[in-house]
């Protein structure tokens, strides 16, 4: 053991904990700020009835438009259209999409029911086309 009095034991354990305290604080300094918390994502409601019927016939008006040959113009309208909203628009219009698709996803699966539909109305004779008189 050493000859020193309990004061000056006392005050190089203090010196030793100063010294250890400020190497604690630049280490914290150097640590990036991180947010206190991140903010939560704000769940969306269901679809109301008015939703639904007004994303369908927005639905029908982009498809009429796109068989007109239009792809581009509505293309660019429904990339305008933020992710979520069109997530909701694809909803809408029984598409299978989740709350987690990217949204080239989304806009691969409505213009594969685009083309879908084209083809079940163009692949369907109508029924006078067929019979004689």
């Amino acid at each position: 053991m050493t000859n020193q009095l309990p004061s000056e034991e006392l005050n190089a354990l203090h010196e030793k904990l100063d010294r250890i305290l400020a190497m604690l604080e630049e280490i914290n300094a150097a640590r990036p700020i991180r947010p206190a918390s991140k903010t939560p994502k704000v769940k969306m409601l269901p679809l109301t009835e008015e939703e639904i019927t007004a994303l369908q016939e927005q639905f029908k008006r982009l498809y009429l438009s796109w068989l007109e040959g239009k792809e581009l113009e509505v293309q660019d309208e429904l990339e305008r259209i933020e992710v979520q909203q069109l997530r909701r628009f694809a909803d809408a219009n029984n598409l299978n999409v989740t709350s987690k698709m990217p949204r080239q996803k989304v806009l691969q699966i409505i213009g594969a029911r685009f083309r879908e539909k084209r083809q079940l109305h163009r692949g369907t004779p109508s029924r006078n086309e067929g019979s004689t008189t």
